[in-house]
């Protein structure tokens, strides 16, 4: 397929003044950021942080004006460079993408060829941009929980704000790899569709609106948070011993409060994730993605929308105010 001479994009812009405002413009390959590898953009992930780059909610693109997106997968159309060539299906995340590069809200994105990767075998496009950050952030997770020895058998992983992107593949991913997974919900009518795609149990996040103890009954032997806040100072109290808990999000706040217990009394670990990962990593965990640690698509599937570009920016604005769930793709193939 050749290069488009002329492509639809939404593209973030901020005036003299600082503000921000995001609308759809049509581009040309010049107008991007540099890179070695051109691609057709097939779907673009939508995360929180894009939704506060659109919207200017955060300082987080790094230049303007910039295609905010911070992941997308996609169909090469040319390549200067060796390692990729037409037609390959391939996958970019992380590296600045959406923030210091151009990235995923775009018809056509011109990429550094060292930030794509091939979409590994096992994968379709469309399940690897379902899986996207979301489900390599809960891998990486994963992984690091491995390395500390716990084990499925060492007791349930909780999962908080398991209604959204990373919890909903999050639940599956860990549920795939073996382990018992305790998500938890504010939404509790999502308690089925939870169950579902492989939670064993569903904890009702009003737990936090309980009195607070300053340490909770040891309940977990890990858990991934994506909310931050006071669920992330519960779970840190809520830790077996020996657990870890993996800090991925901070939709509830920067801050929370906590004490030393955990940590002296239970041996509780608290690490963050950052999915913008080294090569190696990135090949590891995407090869066990796509095998050992694929979620159960057909359970999943069902909560994946598709929006095509226009409707972007009402979908981040309502993102932004918790209105949604599940995982959301920008459709380019609509």
């Amino acid at each position: 397929m050749p290069i488009p001479q002329t492509f639809e994009a939404l593209r973030t812009h901020q005036s003299a003044e600082g503000q921000v405002q995001s609308r759809l413009e049509t581009l040309r390959l010049d107008d991007l950021s540099a890179g070695e590898v051109v691609v057709r953009t097939r779907y673009a992930g939508v995360n929180y942080k894009d939704c506060l780059s659109l919207h200017g909610r955060a300082k987080i693109i790094a230049s303007y004006p910039r295609v905010a997106g911070i992941e997308l997968v996609g169909e090469v159309l040319a390549s200067s460079v060796p390692t990729f060539e037409p037609g390959q299906d391939v996958l970019v995340h992380g590296f600045q993408t959406g923030i210091a590069f151009d990235g995923g809200f775009s018809a056509c994105v011109r990429v550094p060829a060292a930030h794509v990767q091939a979409v590994p075998p096992g994968l379709t496009p469309h399940e690897a941009a379902v899986i996207g950050v979301p489900g390599f952030t809960a891998a990486m997770a994963l992984e690091r929980f491995i390395e500390l020895g716990i084990a499925p058998d060492a007791g349930s992983v909780a999962m908080s704000g398991a209604g959204g992107a990373v919890g909903l593949l999050g639940t599956a991913i860990l549920a795939r790899a073996g382990y018992r997974v305790a998500a938890i919900t504010r939404r509790m009518a999502q308690e089925e569709r939870l169950r579902a795609i492989g939670a064993h149990e569903v904890i009702d996040a009003a737990v936090l609106d309980a009195p607070q103890r300053p340490l909770e009954k040891p309940r977990f032997a890990a858990a991934i948070d994506n909310v931050g806040g006071p669920m992330l100072s519960w779970l840190l109290r809520s830790m077996a011993d020996g657990g870890a808990v993996a800090s991925v999000g901070n939709a509830a706040g920067n801050t929370y409060e906590g004490s030393v217990l955990p940590f002296i009394m239970r041996r509780a670990q608290l690490f963050g994730i950052v999915a913008n990962a080294p090569v190696a990593q990135r090949r590891r965990l995407w090869t066990k993605l796509a095998t050992e640690w694929k979620p159960d698509m057909a359970a999943v599937l069902p909560h994946v929308q598709h929006i095509p570009l226009g409707a972007l920016m009402e979908h981040s604005a309502r993102q932004l105010e918790g209105a949604t769930s599940g995982r959301v793709l920008v459709d380019f193939e609509r």
